[in-house]
């Protein structure tokens, strides 16, 4: 399910980029919104969920802001549900890796030690 809720939070931010270049191309002046690629790019992208109001069109900030509240609503679950379970990566630097090193060794030398008492009882 972890897996799921983070393909659906990509999923949701490609469509947020998706969103955002078809703004930039509504920019360019002259385009031709009646024209079959630009026309499917918009209605793609939520252009014409709601009507022009007074020449500007606000239905792409209104898809943006709903994209992005169930973003960050996918990455809170994430977070709360299945982050703890998600293994960690350490990173360690050469001094903290041979002090390990020579700790694990230590502890190997300690268990032979406790082993061969063990059997010779």
């Amino acid at each position: 399910m972890a897996k799921f809720i983070l393909f659906l939070d990509r999923l949701v931010n490609l469509y947020l980029y998706y969103v955002v270049m078809a703004c930039f191309l509504a920019i360019i002046p002259n385009i031709n919104y009646d024209y079959p690629l630009f026309n499917f790019i918009f209605k793609c992208a939520g252009f014409f969920i709601i009507p022009p109001i007074f020449g500007f069109i606000i239905s792409p900030m209104l898809v943006l802001t709903s994209c992005a509240l169930i973003s960050v609503g996918l990455r809170k679950i994430y977070e709360k549900y299945y982050k703890k379970d998600e293994p960690s990566i350490v990173i360690l630097t050469k001094d903290e890796f041979q002090k390990s090193m020579e700790m694990l060794s230590k502890q190997i030398k300690e268990d032979k030690k406790d082993n061969d008492t063990t059997d010779s009882n």
